[in-house]
């Protein structure tokens, strides 16, 4: 009689790797698998945690408040007002938002809390008082949300003291007008010690940068401003010369339109002596816009870059060999050689562009590729 063959066992930490490609239902089936199973896949379940709708909101807090255990677990706390695989949204009106959100006793190890897709709801004094009583919380992630009033954002922000991570992205207000960020007497004095802001999509931004000056926002390290549009550039550019030394990292991509005077929208890097790593998304290769780009490298020229990183889409061969990708090719080929360790060239293969154009990346820095600097990345998904 032969034994049964023994049951292959992997590390947990192999498990979890694993287990992170899989979604929220597939990871319910193999917590109930088996005991080794459980325990990679509860870890994920609850690290990041999710709320998609009143239900589920009531469930998580069911669970954490019967498993001390499971409540560690919780460090990302996601609450989404859209209905999975749907453009239909649950979470607008007059939703009690109290009731979505774990007690504080049952979040001990809460640090990042992503709001995604709030479509005007009324907050009210209670809501905001849950919120401040996180008080561990230090990255905080608007997506997608549609508030009644600007100051909305400013009530998120300052709710959790001891924030350092706030991206922005795609929020909007029903004011079509308000472009100044209601600055409330009770925050007046209240100081953002942020060391990563991220804002993308800012429709009627500009003002922003005004209010993160007013609040000493000075210390930000790490900085995107992706998607941006072109009238809030002049702005977006007097704060990053107010960032100084501080500014570690940058990435930037607007919009230029055909008829904006590139010379006049200018990024000026100059003051930035810390920075070190610069990323530009190209959303145009038409020259114009190329030669913009080509004008940020050159204020950088002084500067310790070690990583410079452009995302883009390449319509044709030729556009390589133009004068505004010559002036690119004689930056990167001759500034930062005492600090450049590489530069990353990412290609979004959308249809009807060039899909393989690593071969035409190499042929064009010939230097790079001899200096073991150059990366191509091609991407097949939409940018």
């Amino acid at each position: 009689m032969h034994n049964p063959p023994a049951v292959l066992t992997l590390p947990t930490e192999i498990n979890q790797s694993i287990f992170s490609y899989l979604e929220s239902g597939s990871l319910l089936s193999c917590a109930l698998t088996c005991r080794s199973w459980a325990v990679s896949a509860q870890y994920l379940l609850y690290r990041f945690a999710r709320v998609s709708s009143p239900a589920s909101a009531q469930k998580l807090i069911r669970t954490l408040a019967e498993s001390s255990t499971l409540c560690a677990l919780v460090i990302d706390l996601t609450i989404c007002g859209k209905l999975r695989d749907t453009v239909k949204p649950w979470l607008c009106g007059n939703v009690e938002l109290t009731t979505l959100i774990p007690k504080s006793t049952y979040l001990p190890r809460l640090r990042t809390l992503r709001i995604e897709h709030w479509d005007r709801v009324h907050f009210k004094p209670a809501f905001w008082k849950v919120l401040r009583r996180l008080k561990n919380v230090t990255e905080l992630h608007l997506r997608g949300c549609h508030f009644h009033s600007s100051c909305h954002i400013e009530d998120f922000v300052f709710a959790f003291p001891r924030l350092t991570t706030l991206t922005i992205d795609s929020v909007r207000w029903t004011g079509d007008r308000e472009r100044v960020f209601v600055r409330r007497d009770e925050y007046a004095d209240r100081v953002l010690s942020l060391h990563t802001l991220r804002i993308c999509n800012p429709f009627e931004y500009g003002p922003l940068f005004q209010w993160l000056s007013a609040h000493r926002c000075v210390g930000v390290r790490h900085l995107a401003l992706v998607r941006f549009d072109v009238l809030n550039i002049r702005p977006a550019e007097v704060f990053v010369r107010e960032l100084g030394s501080s500014l570690e990292s940058l990435t930037f991509g607007i919009y230029l339109p055909a008829c904006c005077d590139k010379s006049a929208r200018r990024l000026d890097l100059t003051h930035n002596t810390g920075l070190h790593t610069l990323s530009l998304q190209i959303y145009d290769v038409d020259d114009s816009f190329l030669r913009w780009v080509g004008s940020v490298l050159d204020s950088a020229v002084a500067l310790p870059l070690r990583h410079v990183a452009l995302s883009l889409t390449l319509d044709h061969r030729k556009t390589l060999w133009g004068p505004a990708w010559g002036a690119i090719h004689a930056a990167l080929t001759t500034y930062w050689r005492p600090t450049l360790a590489d530069v990353e060239v990412t290609h979004h293969a959308v249809p009807g562009f060039l899909q393989d154009v690593q071969p035409l990346f190499e042929e064009r820095f010939p230097e790079l590729v001899q200096r073991g600097l150059l990366s191509v990345v091609v991407d097949t998904q939409d940018p």
